[in-house]
């Protein structure tokens, strides 16, 4: 393999990762780019068709957007040695979309999860640029991740996890036990399932002796005589919740733990609230809904939180001084990633 020279003078600075780390190494052939050049954080976007993928993530032929982040002169050096013409260097500075050289193909590590965009694109987060090649170098062969893929998506003992997709909220429960301990999630007035709509988690600790009571505006449980239900939304950091005089408000705020399994509008809030009660939450989002919460920014580089890995990442950035959420998967087909406060 032999890197193209525009790159033996640039040096990349690492990236953080978040999450589980999981990386795989791909290449692409860029069609076209755009520079986004600030003093805080400098982006490169860069539309491109995968030339070697990863199993189950993306394969050759697939057109993917490539973000790469690093300081404005690192990220000015490798846009300019991916340009098709040197007279669209003006261009490229002002931040208009130029033509990339079709000779030329890079090849990065990158993060394990792509997501996509809401048009449908694949989003390539980058860790650390490789090299960039010509036409004439050698094939750089990737890595693909497979056994680190399929642990992630079924677990270690699981060999078929579409069956286990009707069952995400048993396993969701049981995850909860082996972690936090029955004994802890029993303290109080047990656990609050925040928008678990059908109760599904409820009964499934409810059935191992833990209490457990359903905070969800639109329950579609019906009548329950295994958990208490409350018919009612969590908004903000559920102050309206909190100062009532009455039961809701004592089973809220003596609860143990705050969970929720895919609890769409409730995610942040259920984060919001376990801090404000400073007690333990987990939680596996889903749903990101941009429009809903325009507001939301990440705390690296501003941008828009309107992935759902930049979600999660926002999530995490939650954690108050001196705090670290953490990160776990659970064995089933779909968004399976858990954030959760720290075992007692």
């Amino acid at each position: 393999m032999k890197p193209n020279k525009a790159l033996s003078h640039i040096t990349f600075q690492p990236t953080k990762m978040s999450g589980d780390g999981a990386t795989i190494v791909l290449s692409f052939l860029p069609k076209h780019f755009k520079l986004f050049l600030s003093k805080k954080s400098s982006l490169l976007v860069i539309h491109s068709t995968c030339i070697n993928g990863a199993k189950n993530r993306i394969k050759s032929g697939n057109a993917a957007l490539v973000h790469i982040r690093q300081p404005k002169d690192v990220l000015c050096k490798l846009a300019s040695s991916l340009l098709q013409s040197a007279d669209s260097l003006q261009d490229m500075k002002k931040g208009c979309k130029v033509e990339a050289d079709a000779t030329k193909k890079i090849v990065i590590e990158a993060h394990a999860n792509i997501e996509r965009n809401r048009k449908g694109d694949r989003l390539i987060e980058c860790v650390e640029v490789l090299c960039v090649q010509d036409d004439s170098d050698a094939a750089y062969l990737p890595v693909n991740n497979d056994e680190e893929y399929f642990e992630y998506i079924t677990g270690k003992n699981e060999e078929n996890p579409i069956s286990l997709k009707v069952q995400r909220s048993k396993i969701f429960a049981d995850w909860l036990i082996e972690t936090y301990g029955k004994d802890f999630l029993c303290r109080g007035t047990g656990v609050l399932d925040v928008a678990g709509g059908d109760g599904e988690t409820c009964r499934n600790l409810a059935a191992s002796g833990i209490p457990v009571t359903l905070l969800d505006p639109n329950p579609r449980c019906g009548d329950e005589s295994a958990f208490t239900i409350i018919p009612r939304p969590l908004n903000g950091d559920g102050s309206d919740l909190i100062s009532r005089n009455d039961e809701i408000g004592n089973i809220v705020r003596t609860c143990s733990f705050i969970c929720g399994l895919h609890p769409d509008q409730a995610t942040e809030p259920i984060v919001s609230l376990a801090i404000r009660l400073n007690v333990k939450f987990a939680i596996l989002p889903c749903c990101v809904m941009p429009s809903l919460f325009p507001n939301r920014v990440q705390r690296k580089h501003g941008d828009p939180v309107r992935s759902y890995s930049a979600f999660c990442q926002y999530l995490l950035d939650m954690a108050p001084d001196k705090e670290e959420f953490l990160v776990d998967h659970l064995p089933f087909v779909g968004r399976n990633k858990v954030i959760y406060r720290s075992q007692p």
